[in-house]
């Protein structure tokens, strides 16, 4: 039987390695960590945390397979795939096992068109996709059989300490997109079972990493007056960016969703005037129509009839490049600058200056982003006094618990 073992490597000791003698042996410590010189005295000697095995394959060739970060595991592996070539050697070949030795690109590229094929959006494929390659490429697998759920476990817990922004959040988006691709291989029987299944997702709630705030009633009147008086700006002009947030605010409505909008969206002229956002664009992948508030609808009639009918209210690539915090940033701090000036005393001057008031961030943290009007809207709701299962509805939230902690803060 093929014997478990862990590869060793030999890395040049850089200049800045302190060596260290222990019980008459020389080591040298490198990034904190002490590692045993090799014989040759100008390289240290670093074992591979996974356990591997050479095995003989139904082929006749050598295979080297890696296993598990834990040896008890590695074991149970090894004695899985030691049994499924003797199977294939007695001509009992599954789908798994033939499989088992393709590179993951190639899986991969398949799972695109897949995925792509589901009806997603081009964005929604390449981000999933996307995952799925750094996370291998991360975690160091070439073939199916190399890939080891408590291996990607252990990159995701690595690239928390050291990425500031993979919090809890997008550690839970790379899951999903994994458990995804799994059930995939799962389905298509290219796997016996959904590899990731292992990985569990994380309470968000205690690893906010971007903490956001609502505008005030008054700091939303400024920042449209700011918008609607400024120049032209990522290629939206001022007018069209003061309607942008004015719709956002009212809405609720993302990003993305707002850059799909066109003048046939909106049916302003029915009893409840509505607006509605195709399936392939909601985050939930369902036409949704929402009620527009008839102050709104006032607004958008003589300005909608301005616009060509099929095209986009606000054309560009500011919802695809995730530019829309650029818009809002720099129409707040005009705005801002602007209030600050309007100060006579000197010591109101300083006084503004020092406030929170129009400041993208304020003293706590919390951050006044594009995707903050959306917290802007359901915050209004709950204040007006809706019930909380209506704002839920109006928000298009999936639970209740998000509606109420994570959006509806007071003001």
């Amino acid at each position: 039987m093929s014997a478990l073992f862990q590869p060793k490597k030999l890395i040049p000791i850089p200049s800045d390695a302190e060596p260290v003698s222990k019980r008459g042996k020389q080591f040298v410590r490198v990034g904190g960590r002490e590692y045993p010189v090799a014989e040759c005295g100008t390289k240290y000697v670093k074992i591979d945390a996974v356990w591997c095995a050479d095995v003989w394959g139904a082929d006749g060739k050598r295979h080297r397979h890696r296993l598990s970060r834990d040896k008890q595991a590695a074991t149970v592996m090894l004695a899985k795939l030691l049994m499924e070539i003797e199977q294939e050697k007695a001509g009992i070949r599954t789908p798994a096992t033939a499989q088992a030795g393709r590179p993951l690109s190639a899986l991969v590229s398949e799972y695109r068109t897949y995925h792509t094929d589901q009806g997603n959006t081009p964005e929604q494929t390449a981000l999933t996709v996307r995952r799925c390659e750094l996370t291998f490429a991360g975690c160091g697998f070439l073939t199916l059989a190399d890939v080891d759920a408590a291996v990607v476990d252990s990159w995701m817990a690595s690239r928390r300490r050291e990425a500031k922004r993979f919090g809890a959040q997008t550690r839970n988006h790379y899951v999903a997109s994994m458990k995804a691709f799994g059930n995939w291989l799962l389905d298509s029987k290219k796997a016996t079972e959904n590899p990731f299944r292992p990985l569990a997702k994380q309470n968000v709630a205690v690893d906010i990493r971007h903490e956001r705030r609502p505008l005030t009633p008054e700091e939303f009147d400024r920042l449209l007056l700011a918008a609607r008086t400024g120049k032209r700006f990522g290629k939206l002009a001022g007018t069209e960016r003061a309607m942008l947030y004015t719709v956002a605010a009212f809405t609720g409505f993302r990003a993305s969703e707002l850059a799909s909008l066109t003048p046939s969206s909106f049916a302003l002229d029915a009893a409840q005037p509505t607006l509605t956002v195709e399936a392939g664009y909601s985050k939930h992948r369902r036409k949704d129509t929402v009620p527009v508030h008839l102050p709104l609808a006032e607004q958008l009639r003589p300005w909608l009839a301005t616009r060509p009918p099929d095209a986009p209210l606000w054309p560009g690539k500011w919802a695809k490049n995730h530019y829309a915090a650029d818009l809002l940033r720099h129409d707040l701090a005009a705005a801002r600058t602007a209030w600050i000036a309007e100060a006579v005393a000197p010591e109101d001057r300083t006084t503004r200056e020092k406030s929170d008031f129009l400041a993208y961030e304020d003293a706590n943290g919390g951050k006044a982003d594009f995707h903050s009007l959306r917290h802007k809207f359901i915050t209004e709701l709950v204040k007006a006094g809706v019930q909380p299962k209506d704002a839920k509805e109006l928000a298009r939230h999936s639970s209740i618990v998000l509606t109420m902690d994570r959006y509806a803060t007071s003001l």
